[in-house]
């Protein structure tokens, strides 16, 4: 899918991701007082925290694919600027048992992770630090969705153009030559992909659905 199709539907997982992460917090030790940093040095520190988050969430995929199988020098890095979106592309195939770990690593290392410690301590910067790093992964959950019923030794390959990936090839111990841009059709010109402005109200809905629901929390 594009990135901004893929934008948009992480976006629409905003709600859910908040209800099942913030919503227990807020449910077992309340709202914390002040339930955001307020003073330049802890706005700053948490912005860094943030910044160094992105960097580790596509390190970390890169580290899936390489113990998948693949080399460093197999592993691309960039941004798709149009949608605002830090990428990870591995140029060769992997199989999807290892494809499904790449992507699970982000979210369960740098999200999972804090959000518990914060759970069971009642720390409220790495719950919520961690509630962030799983909305960062929520493109990984819709393409591990999207993977539902692929065989784990079928050969899986990310896109060259769009997020997502491909099914290369069925079962086999030999991986398949990879897919390059050149190997795929010529973008169509009736682009379906959502606008900005429906990005940003699907956003601005998912918002509104989480405030509600952490109302409900708090009784």
């Amino acid at each position: 899918m594009p990135p901004a199709e893929a934008q948009a539907r992480g976006a629409a997982l905003l709600a859910p991701i908040a209800l099942l992460t913030l919503g227990p917090y807020l449910a077992l030790w309340g709202l914390p007082d002040p339930p955001f940093p307020t003073d330049p040095g802890s706005i700053l520190l948490f912005l860094s925290a943030f910044t160094v988050g992105v960097v580790l969430h596509e390190a970390l995929h890169g580290l899936g694919h390489v113990w998948g199988g693949a080399s460093w020098p197999d592993v691309r890095f960039g941004v798709h600027w149009a949608a605002l979106t830090p990428f990870a592309e591995c140029t060769v195939p992997t199989q999807a048992r290892s494809y499904r770990r790449t992507l699970a690593l982000p979210g369960l290392v740098l999200g999972a992770g804090p959000l518990g410690v914060g759970l069971v301590t009642g720390s409220w910067p790495p719950t919520f630090y961690g509630f962030l790093m799983l909305v960062a992964a929520a493109g990984d959950l819709l393409i591990l969705w999207i993977l539902v019923g692929v065989p784990a030794d079928a050969w899986v390959q990310d896109h060259p153009r769009q997020v997502g990936c491909l099914v290369v090839d069925d079962a086999g111990l030999d991986p398949p030559p990879p897919v390059s841009d050149d190997d795929l059709p010529d973008a169509t010109a009736g682009d379906s992909s959502p606008s900005f402005l429906q990005l940003l109200l699907l956003a601005a809905l998912s918002a509104v659905a989480a405030a509600v629901g952490f109302v409900i929390a708090l009784g």
